[in-house]
């Protein structure tokens, strides 16, 4: 049966989870910072981006026998949390339970239906609302819109298309 493992949380520098975790994983402590997946519009295109869940925290997991000082002082740590002077843990339940909604994960796109009212978030048909067709290819989806009057199916890049 493996040891328990006591969890802390570490306070990191902006922007330095992954450094962080690096770091404490080569010190031999077990870590866990949480992300989630989405979209944000860069130089005009939409990109799926990883961010975390809680930016500028990372849990900290160490055997019974490990010392937690080297934790204050790893490259991209800012300090431990700690409330009235005591640092804080937490409870092993709950890094499980992240930890188990974190290998289901988030699907990076989503899942229509025919005839699913979606919205086109892309460059060429910002912001219009259409009608979604049929998947065209891995990468595509058809959209119907009404365009000057008309319906027209369009091919969009699947990316650019969100549930309304």
């Amino acid at each position: 049966m493996p040891e328990p493992v006591q969890w802390l949380l570490a306070y990191t520098k902006p922007r330095a989870e992954k450094l962080a975790e690096e770091h404490l994983l080569r010190q031999g402590f077990e870590v866990f910072a949480p992300t989630f997946t989405s979209q944000k519009r860069r130089r005009g295109r939409w990109h799926w981006v990883e961010e975390p869940l809680f930016p500028r925290y990372v849990f900290v997991g160490a055997r019974p026998e490990q010392s937690w000082s080297p934790v204050q002082n790893t490259v991209g740590v800012t300090a431990l949390v700690r409330f009235g002077g005591q640092v804080a843990t937490v409870p092993e339940h709950l890094v499980e339970q992240l930890q188990a909604a974190g290998v289901a994960g988030p699907d990076r796109q989503y899942r229509f239906t025919a005839g699913q009212t979606v919205r086109i978030v892309g460059e060429q048909f910002s912001s219009i609302e259409g009608v979604f067709q049929m998947q065209d290819g891995e990468q595509r989806a058809q959209v119907l819109i009404h365009l000057l009057g008309r319906p027209a199916v369009v091919s969009v890049a699947l990316a650019d298309v969100v549930p309304e």
